[in-house]
């Protein structure tokens, strides 16, 4: 049997009291490199960033990368406690923003697991969105030798 990683991500967009939510169930690419965990992905025409490729970096210490190559650049730092400032790129141009934490929970180990985090991010001390990001990432088997 051959060994695969799937992952759900459901994204949600919290504005002016309204809640909007996205699901994403691909195939994806987990693994450990220079000890933080790799969840890694291509985007698709689903995400409207066809051509990219997605990197979210988990180190110790609950600091979560988020690094887009490709079509659109874009490396976003999340993390309790810290803003950092960052560059985003989008089919309409590209900006440095501010991206703050409000909270991660990660329970990824070698077998899975979930990573949950809630972040805002601002232009110029401008609130641009208030987002939730959920992943559960699994192990499938499927037929075939190993």
């Amino acid at each position: 049997m051959k060994e695969q990683w799937v992952m759900t991500l459901r994204s949600i967009q919290h504005e002016g009291g309204e809640r909007n939510e996205s699901v994403l169930d691909t195939e994806i690419r987990y693994f450990d490199q220079d000890g933080e965990r790799v969840i890694a992905y291509e985007e698709s025409e689903t995400t409207g960033m066809e051509g990219s490729q997605m990197q979210l970096r988990v180190a110790p210490g609950d600091m979560v990368s988020i690094i887009r190559t490709g079509t659109y650049q874009t490396h976003l730092v999340v993390q309790p406690g810290k803003k950092h400032f960052c560059h985003y790129e989008t089919p309409f141009g590209e900006f440095a923003v501010g991206v703050c934490a409000r909270w991660i929970r990660n329970t990824l180990s070698d077998e899975g697991g979930r990573l949950e985090m809630r972040y805002t991010v601002d232009a110029n001390s401008t609130l641009l969105s208030d987002n939730e990001i959920r992943i559960h990432v699994k192990k499938c088997r499927i037929g075939g030798e190993a």
